[in-house]
């Protein structure tokens, strides 16, 4: 057979820009994607020609994939393993994610975790096997990771039924109820000692003012860039946010203040540090300051996440009477019923209204 790439030109294709497909020959392709580049075999089964992945690029070599690729014999899905049918799935759809790298991170801890069930044959996981590296996984990395983890397995399983490779799933009867537990809708709110406790945080603080004063998520507000400022309004573009539009928020005097006392020679307005980072860093803080459950002491509530803040934001305008149909745009949520469909208004004078209000409002519980 003759093979038609060298390690050099593979290093080649790596490098370049935007997605391409290259045969080494004998059914083997190197297949390069925006963020990711790996191996995959090429399978003709009932006249039907499809791809699997069996490896990713730079962990699996040229000569590794051609040794993969004779274990495969190039037909047969008997030898496939869950770390086969992970990569396959992740090709499949990545370009479907807008945080790729999220699922990344599960899959890569997962690996790390449990290569027992990764090296395993697909055809021969169950129920219980999953179901005990998901409690595992519960053990190290909490309950409600454990339950995203189960989810996307359930994806993974669901698409090898879908390309043939198994013919059905053996985790479709998986719950949350058996793994990380069922998940309580979060109603915590920040008290005014917590909110001015918060607001002298040592690191981090600006962001924290941020999130209080604006009620924006965390990632979208980390993404924000100087020239995404115009005035008085932070524009976020769709492809930043959640809901996938383009949205603009109104900067109070006092956000206007806290914006320009932070150093614009850096392109995003936060910095470069991850939103885990900052979850993490808060987790701690409300440990050190005993903010947790049943904390006789402080007599604090649970300990608040990032997102608690926007819950906040969003619970203290009300209170204000800011009409709820206002708070819904300024937290660009969508419109739910008819309004959804027959509400195009953009509220612009009301939002500004709103927000200048609550910032005032705070300003008079922090005294900043």
């Amino acid at each position: 057979m003759r093979q038609m790439l060298t390690a050099s030109k593979v290093s080649f294709l790596s490098g370049k820009p935007g997605n391409s497909m290259s045969a080494d020959g004998g059914g083997l392709y190197f297949r390069r994607r925006k963020n990711s580049a790996s191996w995959v075999i090429r399978r003709t089964r009932n006249k039907v020609a499809s791809f699997a992945t069996i490896g990713r690029f730079p962990e699996m070599s040229l000569a590794e994939a051609r040794r993969e690729l004779g274990k495969f014999g190039n037909q047969s899905v008997e030898n496939l393993t869950v770390a086969n049918l992970l990569d396959d799935w992740f090709d499949q759809n990545e370009r479907l994610w807008k945080r790729p790298e999220q699922m990344a991170g599960y899959i890569r801890r997962l690996t790390a975790d449990d290569p027992h069930i990764v090296a395993m044959n697909i055809h021969i996981v169950d129920l219980l096997i999953v179901r005990k590296t998901l409690k595992k996984y519960a053990r190290d990395h909490g309950n409600i990771a454990a339950n995203r983890l189960m989810e996307i397995l359930k994806q993974v399983f669901k698409h090898a039924v879908q390309v043939g490779y198994l013919k059905y799933s053996p985790i479709t009867e998986l719950t949350r109820k058996v793994v990380g537990g069922v998940e309580k809708t979060r109603e915590r709110v920040l008290t005014d000692d917590e909110i001015r406790l918060l607001w002298s945080a040592n690191r981090h603080a600006e962001l924290f003012r941020f999130l209080l004063l604006t009620g924006q998520r965390i990632r979208e507000s980390q993404l924000a860039r100087w020239e995404q400022i115009n005035e008085d309004r932070l524009f976020i573009p769709a492809a930043n946010n959640k809901s996938s539009r383009d949205h603009w928020v109104a900067l109070s005097k006092q956000t206007q203040h806290l914006l320009d006392a932070e150093p614009h020679r850096r392109g995003k307005i936060f910095g470069a540090t991850s939103e885990t980072a900052v979850q993490s860093y808060l987790k701690r803080w409300c440990l050190r300051n005993k903010i947790g459950e049943d904390n006789q002491e402080t007599k604090h509530q649970s300990a608040f996440t990032p997102h608690d803040l926007r819950r906040t934001f969003a619970t203290r305008l009300n209170e204000l009477k800011v009409g709820p149909h206002i708070v819904e745009k300024i937290l660009n949520h969508r419109m739910s019923g008819v309004m959804a469909v027959y509400n195009q208004a953009d509220y612009e004078d009301e939002r500004v209204t709103a927000m200048q209000l609550w910032a005032d409002n705070l300003q008079s519980v922090v005294d900043f």
